[in-house]
């Protein structure tokens, strides 16, 4: 009861004060921190840990800059080891990938959205020009964010007290999966995480094009990963779906129709796709899966010992 009070009062100490915002990214010579990183009042801090000795960016003020080799979450695990005292000096912490491309007000105003909203974990939506895996993650415009079961390892936003909750993840050795995990591992309701549409954030790379970067050698071995990380938590594969949006006007759209036909607004991204049979096969997917399937989450206990199973989290009636 006195840790429930603890954190109670600590997080609504962070309502109250402004919270501080920390990018952590893994950079190479082909990295776009540039595009975020540079301009006075940027309102958040920075730590490029760049994986490629040719790419050195300098320190600056609010930036901190290290060398550190190997693949992305190998190298997120040993920040989050050797720089806990850091990390654990802001509230929000976001891991970003180097081939996003935005600006620093948008990441700012997501930041805040995010703060906004008291989501555990969260990310921006894809700009519809992105390359892509999940229809249900490109942006949404009529929606200031949604209410979803799965944040991706793309761009995530930890609060800080889930970042070290998940943290055991990184250390675990796996490049790939370990995102289907994090919110099961975490979630308590059906508004715990989100994706931030009105912050969308351009990916500009075709997924798995760096995969050797991250330690693969093929796109088999990034499944092997996947089917690995699910057995050991014996965690079926969530498919990723909406539990609630608001909209711009700030209104609350609930049910799985509802949300179908309001998902149609991805027609719009048609024109900004180059294959286009691709992204309305999975728009189709994702249709299915809302409005079969739904929105599910798995709660687990235990990252480092094991896991347990409870009951499984369902959308709210209310």
């Amino acid at each position: 009861m006195t840790d429930l009070k603890s954190k109670l009062d600590s997080r609504s100490e962070l309502r109250k004060s402004k919270p501080r915002f920390l990018i952590v990214s893994r950079t190479g010579t082909r990295s776009l921190h540039r595009h975020w990183i540079g301009g006075a009042g940027r309102g958040f801090d920075a730590f490029l840990s760049c994986f490629d000795p040719r790419a050195a960016p300098e320190a600056q003020p609010g930036v901190t800059v290290e060398f550190r080799p190997g693949s992305k979450v190998q190298g997120y695990a040993g920040i989050l080891r050797d720089h806990a005292a850091l990390v654990n000096e802001y509230d929000y912490i976001c891991f970003m990938d180097e081939d996003l491309q935005v600006t620093a007000e948008v990441m700012l105003a997501c930041f805040r959205r995010v703060a906004e909203y008291d989501l555990k974990i969260a990310q921006p939506a894809l700009a519809w020009g992105s390359h892509f895996s999940y229809a249900g993650l490109l942006q949404q415009p009529q929606f200031i964010l949604r209410y979803v079961n799965f944040v991706e390892m793309m761009c995530p936003i930890f609060r800080k007290d889930i970042l070290q909750e998940i943290s055991p993840l990184y250390s675990m050795g796996f490049e790939s999966g370990i995102d289907l995990i994090w919110c099961n591992s975490v979630v308590e309701g059906p508004r715990d995480f989100g994706v931030i549409d009105s912050c969308p954030i351009l990916h500009t790379q075709p997924v798995g094009s760096r995969a050797s970067e991250n330690g693969f050698r093929d796109v088999h071995a990034y499944e092997d990963h996947v089917v690995e990380v699910l057995r050991r938590y014996d965690l079926p594969r969530h498919r990723l779906a909406t539990y609630e949006a608001v909209t711009n006007n700030g209104r609350r759209i609930r049910g799985r129709l509802n949300l179908v036909l309001a998902s149609a607004s991805l027609l719009g991204a048609l024109c900004h796709q180059p294959k286009k049979r691709t992204l309305l096969k999975c728009c189709a997917d994702m249709v299915i899966d809302q409005l079969f399937r739904g929105p599910r989450n798995t709660p687990l206990r235990g990252l480092e010992n094991g896991a347990v199973r409870p009951k499984a989290v369902k959308p709210s009636s209310n």
